[in-house]
């Protein structure tokens, strides 16, 4: 007859316990070296980029001198393209 002394599933439990805690102070440790704050950082071409869309935004969408001017010569008689430059215009506005 073969007689057993110690408990399996007693053994198996202390077993448990002892990975069980070694894994929550493998954890404490790495939250320890976690910095736990959000960050953003942004190339130096992203800043670029964001501060000449905030120029941007202050421009006036009409160009108000401008267009006083041309219809001040319109108003006059005296504005004037010439051909060139209409067919310049033409041909720019036709790649857009």
């Amino acid at each position: 007859m073969v007689k057993i002394t110690s408990n399996p599933s007693n053994n198996i439990a202390k077993l448990y316990q002892s990975q069980q805690n070694q894994f929550e102070r493998a954890e404490r440790a790495a939250d320890k070296n976690v910095d736990k704050h959000d960050s953003l950082h942004l190339s130096d071409q992203a800043k670029k980029i964001h501060e000449l869309i905030n120029t941007t935004k202050d421009l006036p969408d009409i160009r108000e001198e401008k267009i006083a001017q041309i219809k001040d010569q319109i108003a006059n008689k005296t504005y004037s393209v010439t051909a060139e430059q209409l067919a310049a215009k033409m041909l720019a506005t036709d790649k857009e």
